[in-house]
């Protein structure tokens, strides 16, 4: 009849509650039970996430144990070319890639993800390209190197963050005046880095560009100068007249040059000055510093 089951036609009552021919009970209690375990992983998940966030479990920190003087290996001497040659095979456009290096090779023990690398470390800021050939940016890049092998490589990331301490070891010695800082650093690109040398960018970083100028009372007479030790320059002036000195040296404590007649040497820590010209005895006299002209 119209509506009516193969049940209903052959006179059979099925019970309620009972499976329908074909249905299999077990099936749909698995299913129950995966849908629920799927889901209480899914909150749990979050709940973990919010309370312990990714990047805090991936974050690199220093080894706190004691290490053994041998674990650290040999000093990487060609850590430039060792960088150079990993770096080439890693990065993407590595012909642009722009290297600043942070520092050099110091003995380290670093603990990251809950496994140790012990080794010298040193850190670089590289603004390489992606895939479409646009710069990306600086970023701090942190390696271990243990005889000659980077056993670690670690750089800012949306989940990583390399912290600041790890790779800025500070001293006293480093610090500068705000006016000393240059005006522009200048960029290295990864093909260059067997040619960089340190000590030389680092001395000539901490040099100020600006003039400073000196004045000086010998003999009771006031003489005016002005050096530049970026530029290696020595200048007096006599009215509007000026004369650049020659022979010119810069020491941490001491300016020297001459005019041609003169020799004039500045004590830079107590501020004296010293004019010697040939047949004559020398004539000394006292120097004040100025960062700037007064008007």
């Amino acid at each position: 009849s119209p509506g009516g089951g193969i049940g209903r036609r052959k006179g059979l009552k099925i019970p309620r509650g009972q499976p329908r021919a074909g249905s299999t009970p077990a099936l749909g209690k698995i299913m129950n039970k995966i849908i629920f375990i799927s889901l209480t992983l899914i909150i749990t998940g979050c709940a973990k996430s919010i309370v312990n966030p990714l990047t805090g479990l991936i974050m690199p920190e220093y080894n706190a144990d004691s290490v053994n003087a041998n674990d650290y290996g040999a000093y990487p001497k060609d850590y430039q070319k060792i960088l150079k040659d990993y770096l080439q095979n890693k990065l993407i456009n590595h012909e642009d890639a722009k290297v600043e290096f942070i520092n050099k090779p110091v003995k380290k023990s670093i603990s990251q993800a809950s496994n140790i690398y012990t080794g010298y470390r040193l850190c670089l800021s590289i603004n390489s390209k992606n895939r479409k050939s646009v710069y990306t940016g600086f970023k701090t890049h942190l390696f271990v190197i243990n005889d000659s092998k980077i056993i670690l490589h670690l750089y800012d990331s949306g989940l990583l963050k390399i912290p600041f301490n790890l790779c800025v070891d500070r001293k006293e010695s480093d610090g500068m005046y705000l006016n000393e800082i240059p005006d522009k650093i200048e960029d290295i690109l990864l093909e260059e880095m067997d040619e960089i040398d340190l000590n030389k960018r680092s001395n000539q970083s901490i040099k100020s560009k600006t003039n400073t100028y000196i004045l000086c009372k010998v003999n009771g007479v006031e003489r005016t100068l002005y050096f530049n030790e970026y530029n290696k320059l020595f200048v007096e002036s006599s009215g509007i007249n000026e004369i650049e000195l020659s022979d010119v040296e810069f020491s941490t404590t001491h300016i020297l040059g001459s005019n041609g007649t003169e020799e004039i040497l500045i004590n830079r820590v107590s501020g004296s000055i010293i004019i010697t010209q040939s047949n004559t005895k020398p004539s000394e006299g006292m120097c004040e510093l100025f960062d700037n002209k007064k008007f």
